[in-house]
């Protein structure tokens, strides 16, 4: 198992930048923000053929991608408009994913919030055996990250959260190129047993993160469940995250992929020393267990 980052949290770094720093600070991999807040990449462009910056700087850092990520695509919007461009988009990241040997890419499933979660999966039904062509067509896989998204409005961005929904996706659309980018934060706060899930959907983890949450037990007393403030996400080693159990799971299942760090720690955030500390005392912790 190789420990890498996802750039989302040095945003404002171009490629040789990131890709040198974490060269020189032990990462063997990196997971890339797919969106369009990022200037540095033209997907479109490396998806065309007329440039390829990602290739070029993993054969100069010796740093393989392990996967592309942006969630933020509104596959089951109510506008069909919406729909039509998010698949469009989608299917840039795939090609350019193709093009530059990385095998995954992530997303999250979309929601409409005016139908209830049956009829989002009904939709998701409708909607995803096009994008599974897609990743047969271009040999990419999609993995779906589990954040729910309920902390922002409207939650329009993700069913994809739980083993129950993720079941009844893979029944709905049986693609063999569908998995999980699987994030074990969003089911400490959820109360899922992380490592029993990874025994139960063994095959199909594409990609592990790594991000913690701390529960904040007295901000829970006071307000509640609703406000969902009572958590926060950690750096690996400063959550509730067992990482023992999650990584040994991982171990046991066969993953020999790459445990992702996503750095959303408002600890470690402030400026990139504190962001890049946060990184290196992330690696630092999850070294004794892979």
């Amino acid at each position: 198992m190789k420990i890498g980052f996802y750039n989302s949290c040095l945003m404002d770094w171009d490629l040789d930048k990131t890709f040198g720093w974490a060269r020189d600070h032990g990462f063997e991999s990196l997971e890339l923000y797919g969106g369009p807040r990022y200037p540095h990449v033209s997907w479109a462009e490396i998806a065309s053929g007329k440039t390829n910056p990602l290739l070029e700087a993993q054969e100069r850092y010796g740093i393989p991608v392990a996967g592309l990520m942006f969630g933020a695509l509104p596959f089951l919007s109510p506008d069909e408009s919406e729909r039509k461009e998010a698949l469009q988009y989608l299917e840039v990241l795939l090609r350019a994913a193709s093009r530059s040997n990385v095998e995954v890419v992530s997303t999250f499933t979309g929601r409409d919030p005016l139908k209830t979660l049956d009829e989002n999966l009904d939709l998701y039904a409708e909607v995803f055996p096009q994008v599974a062509e897609m990743t047969e067509r271009y040999e990419v896989n999609l993995a779906f990250e589990n954040c729910p998204m309920y902390e922002y409005w409207p939650p329009v961005h993700n069913i994809a959260v739980s083993p129950v929904i993720w079941n009844e996706m893979f029944g709905r659309v049986p693609s063999e190129r569908f998995g999980l980018n699987l994030d074990p934060s969003h089911l400490v706060w959820q109360g899922v047993d992380y490592a029993q899930v990874v025994r139960d959907f063994e095959d199909r983890i594409w990609l592990a993160q790594a991000k913690d949450t701390e529960v904040l037990h007295r901000v829970l007393r006071e307000e509640g469940m609703l406000t969902l403030r009572w958590w926060r996400h950690r750096i690996p080693g400063q959550g509730d995250v067992r990482w023992d159990k999650f990584v040994s799971s991982l171990h046991e299942a066969g993953y020999e992929g790459v445990l992702s760090i996503e750095h959303e720690d408002p600890v470690w955030t402030g400026s990139d020393e504190k962001v890049t500390r946060g990184l290196l005392l992330a690696r630092s912790y999850l070294e004794q267990f892979v």
